[in-house]
């Protein structure tokens, strides 16, 4: 540790205790787990907040990590748990926000209609959708869109790249095809 020179220290760098491996990994997945999280959260800060946790958590059991067959796949699990994390605990102030405006006398279903503005949209209930009918089509989807190769995405969800490619592809049209659906309803005023 060194000073400022006016007797104040500096605290010590986090990341001096970062293993080589850890880091050069992190570096190279970060980005495409901030385009995962973000296509979920939709909001760059809350992404990239969700990818620091898990990547701390991550480093704090690298050398488990490290051992397990699959690495990829439990790093994304890591990843995808700390994204429901944030969203259960974002829909807990959403309650809470809910809670007030009653209080303050605010019509619930005038509230309920803008946070729900606010959070959803035809391609984000269409990947939704997806992600019920088909969770491997939509995280080919999901990783592929984050700029993942066919290669990081099979060696990530244990699946061959021909399998990813077809996957991604399928999920894509089928995404396409209920956002499309959901467009038209919301147009035509139908509850979808």
């Amino acid at each position: 540790m060194s000073d400022y020179g006016d007797g104040q220290q500096l605290r010590p760098d986090p990341m001096d205790g970062l293993r080589g491996d850890f880091t050069a990994f992190f570096k190279e997945a970060q980005y495409g787990y901030l385009g995962y999280a973000y296509q979920l959260l939709r909001h760059r800060q809350d992404a990239e907040d969700v990818v620091q946790i898990a990547g701390m958590k991550i480093h704090a059991k690298w050398d488990e990590f490290q051992s397990h067959p699959n690495f990829r796949a439990l790093c994304l699990r890591v990843l995808r748990d700390a994204i429901r994390d944030f969203i259960r605990s974002r829909n807990r102030a959403t309650r809470r926000e809910r809670a007030a405006a009653a209080e303050a006398g605010l019509h619930q279903s005038c509230v309920d209609r803008i946070l729900h503005l606010g959070t959803y949209d035809a391609l984000d209930r269409a990947m939704d959708e997806l992600a019920r009918r088909e969770p491997v089509q939509a995280d080919c989807v999901r990783l592929r869109v984050a700029q993942l190769s066919y290669e990081e995405i099979a060696e990530t969800l244990g699946i061959t790249p021909g399998t990813a490619r077809t996957y991604y592809s399928r999920g894509r049209q089928l995404a396409k095809e209920l956002a499309a659906s959901y467009l038209r309803n919301d147009q035509e005023g139908e509850p979808s």
